[in-house]
């Protein structure tokens, strides 16, 4: 996998997430961010990713199953944490791992993409022209 598809994966895997959940007003943190991942710089790469929206009304906990069946039909391993408020973690499947908070603010789904080969500092080289 290269870093533009693990990037992909990433950022895909998130908004399909949020797109899940009858919620709007969501928008990304900032452009996914590459960083060195593995034992030495510049061989390895992944990338983090952060999105969030103002919570509904709704049922917090029936969003947070939504997006946790999601993840387990991704092939993730998923576990939630009730309190103080509802995250769900997930790892494996396309991504490293993924999170979605249920407050106590916004929602928000965050993530690592796969660690594959590349150099980061090469990478943002070519992203900044």
């Amino acid at each position: 996998m290269s870093p533009e598809q693990a990037k992909d994966a990433l950022v895909s895997t998130v908004e399909d997430s949020a797109a899940l959940l009858n919620v709007s007003g969501w928008t990304w943190d900032g452009a996914p961010e590459v960083g060195n991942c593995g034992q030495r710089s510049g061989e390895r790469v992944n990338y983090t990713y952060g999105y969030g929206a103002p919570p509904p009304d709704g049922d917090r906990a029936a969003d947070a199953k939504k997006v946790a069946d999601h993840w387990r039909s991704l092939g993730m391993d998923v576990r939630t944490v009730e309190k103080p408020v509802v995250v769900v973690y997930a790892t494996g499947g396309p991504v490293e791992g993924l999170s979605f908070s249920t407050g106590p603010g916004d929602y928000h789904i965050a993530g690592t993409s796969l660690c594959v080969p590349g150099d980061a500092a090469e990478i943002r080289k070519q992203d900044n022209g």
